[in-house]
């Protein structure tokens, strides 16, 4: 067997095969939670079908290894496109009057290279900051050395950090069943007016029914209250190319400005993020003049810049 024969059969032809059958399957996810599940991990298909059907056009004329990659491109890319098409809002001009910096971070429950983070941070001085999963230490430090006022939750889960301290506070209790989401809210004084900022942090997509209660219990939060002036951002463990997160951007009423952003797992080899689960939504007075990934800052999650302006009337 020629050494081109093996590699087709014996690496590519499985690659393929699984690559296709994922994402095929994953289309369900439209109907079940649990087959939901994959369509976070749509671009490993993508890239498995390209590379199957790249190896099948190398081999000249072997069809099974063409359909299986032609297969797993084309469903991949029905779950991926509608998030590479989607239309934004146009980016406001650098100088844009009234900008609020904003970083939102998974801390991962890490206080290593915790000089490194607070360096970071420093240099960015950002008006408001929301951590998931921090410790103590690390809170400290930050409202001690970078001289920031810290709003919390039920338990500090999600922690916002601001340069004076919040006119109001609210910490809803978690879900149902004590799993989540926990969300911190801080009503703040910004220089054009009053606005509100949530954090949240969802549990992981493959705990179907507790991600599904972590929606409802945001979207229960939501009625009633005013959208405009409102930035909503954390660790969703949700990637726009479910099917979940596709009702639960509908259902906001808020535009997501975070744009097929990777920002998990950091903690690879070459900091290679794959999957954007780390979003930043904002109400329709906000513009948006950027948003940019931080550096790799010792979490398993990369941090997320985003400069909001309010628009001009």
């Amino acid at each position: 067997m020629s050494l081109v024969r093996f590699v087709l059969r014996g690496i590519v032809l499985p690659i393929g095969a699984v690559s296709a059958a994922a994402a095929i399957i994953a289309l369900g996810g439209r109907f079940s939670g649990r087959l939901d599940i994959l369509t976070h991990f749509a671009p490993l298909y993508l890239a498995g079908g390209a590379v199957t059907l790249a190896a099948a056009i190398f081999a000249h004329r072997r069809l099974l290894p063409a359909l299986l990659g032609a297969a797993a491109v084309v469903a991949s890319l029905s779950l991926m496109l509608p998030e590479l098409l989607r239309p934004q809002s146009p980016r406001l001009p650098p100088n844009a009057p009234g900008q609020i910096k904003l970083i939102q971070f998974n801390a991962a429950r890490d206080s290593d290279g915790l000089e490194q983070r607070l360096a970071w941070l420093a240099a960015e001085d950002p008006d408001v900051l929301v951590v998931e999963d921090s410790r103590p230490l690390f809170q400290t430090a930050v409202t001690q050395r970078l001289g920031r006022q810290m709003s919390c939750g039920k338990t500090c889960e999600v922690a916002i950090f601001t340069r004076t301290p919040a006119e109001r506070i609210e910490a809803p209790r978690r879900g149902r069943k004590g799993l989540g989401p926990a969300i911190t809210i801080a009503h703040l004084a910004g220089p054009s007016g009053e606005f509100t900022v949530m954090g949240v942090h969802y549990v992981w997509p493959t705990n179907v029914e507790n991600h599904a209660e972590n929606s409802a219990r945001l979207q229960q939060l939501m009625k009633g209250r005013s959208r405009e002036r409102l930035i909503l951002v954390g660790d969703f463990n949700s990637t726009p190319w479910s099917f979940s997160r596709r009702r639960e951007d509908a259902a906001l009423g808020l535009e997501r400005r975070t744009y097929a952003l990777p920002t998990w797992p950091a903690d690879r080899p070459f900091g290679l993020a794959l999957l954007p689960i780390d979003h930043v939504y904002a109400g329709s007075d906000w513009g948006t003049v950027s948003i940019t990934r931080g550096p790799r800052l010792g979490s398993d999650h990369y941090p997320v810049v985003a400069v909001l302006a309010p628009k001009s009337n």
